[in-house]
């Protein structure tokens, strides 16, 4: 079977000690696995820790220049394995993670998506977690879908090609994978290949997340014109977004969708414990979209790149 390197950029996250023997412990006894742990621009007492904290033969590797998609990248330059797997420091993976994701590369793939459950089981984590499964439950193992790092196998010989772009904050996973699409690789989805993800609970942090991947989604279609998403429905709200851009008041139409998702999610996180299920989902999913579109419409080529932080007005550790 094919070698293995998994990657796990971690910044200023006490979880990573946790995630790393959860990989150690799925390891498969007959596929050689090495443990990659990149410093991402972690505080400095932090990252002094972390090298009497990892069990031994992991390698860290530390990077003063916060970044994920950088991390990510110098993570695939130190690896040795045929096959390289993604996940975060605030995941635990599943029994058979590697061998589920080995198993759909065999089959064909050269890039694999996993999928995620929750950790957590407060009201606002379930939420969360109903709203990640929404758009892959009606997928069969195989299907294509969008990649997303916190779970996720590439064949090596990917790399020769694509690499993450280091330049943005977000949806670059997505650009990967849909890049990668667009150059002849095949990316497959491996329902078998599991992670449980520790949501963070607060609403109004999902919301501004959301804003800035929807910002993300309207660069990556600037930039990308060749690429197709597997959702149709995004080519159409960037031509949408393209075109409410230049009249007057977009601006404050995006300002708009922001704030109401804000103050939406705001409301919903207190009433979330109260409320039906069924009914917090279908609140969640329209903060959701209405987060994503704030993003699309204020998505400007010459302006930055939104932060969760700066949308919240308060420093988040892991922004």
């Amino acid at each position: 079977m094919a070698s293995v390197s998994v990657v796990i950029p971690v910044k200023d996250d006490p979880r990573v000690i946790a995630c790393v023997a959860s990989v150690l412990a799925a390891a498969p006894e007959e596929v050689p696995v090495e443990v990659i742990v990149v410093d991402n621009g972690s505080a400095p007492a932090f990252s002094a820790s972390l090298g009497t904290s990892l069990p031994a033969g992991v390698k860290l590797l530390h990077d003063p220049l916060p970044g994920v998609y950088r991390a990510r990248n110098l993570g695939i330059a130190a690896a040795s394995g045929e096959v390289a797997f993604f996940t975060d420091a605030d995941c635990l993976v599943r029994q058979g993670w590697i061998a589920a994701g080995l198993a759909m590369l065999e089959s064909g793939a050269a890039i694999v998506q996993g999928q995620s459950g929750s950790a957590g089981f407060d009201p606002a984590s379930r939420l969360l977690q109903r709203r990640y499964d929404a758009h892959l439950k009606k997928l069969n193992p195989g299907d294509g879908t969008e990649t997303d790092t916190r779970n996720m196998a590439v064949r090596r010989q990917v790399f020769e090609t694509v690499r993450f772009n280091e330049n943005y904050r977000r949806v670059s996973d997505t650009e990967f994978g849909l890049v990668a699409e667009a150059r002849g690789f095949r990316v497959a989805y491996a329902p078998a290949m599991r992670v449980d993800h520790d949501h963070d609970p607060d609403l109004q942090v999902f919301v501004a997340k959301q804003v800035c991947h929807g910002w993300g989604a309207q660069r990556l279609m600037r930039e990308h014109p060749e690429v197709r998403w597997h959702g149709g429905h995004l080519q159409l709200v960037a031509r949408l977004s393209d075109r409410i851009a230049p009249l007057p008041g977009s601006r404050a139409l995006a300002w708009l969708c922001e704030r109401s998702a804000l103050g939406g999610a705001w409301l919903l996180q207190r009433c979330a414990g109260r409320l039906p299920e069924a009914a917090g989902f279908a609140w969640l999913t329209a903060l959701d979209k209405l987060a994503a579109l704030g993003g699309h419409f204020s998505y400007r080529p010459e302006a930055p790149e939104p932060s969760p932080s700066g949308i919240l007005g308060r420093r988040l550790a892991r922004d």
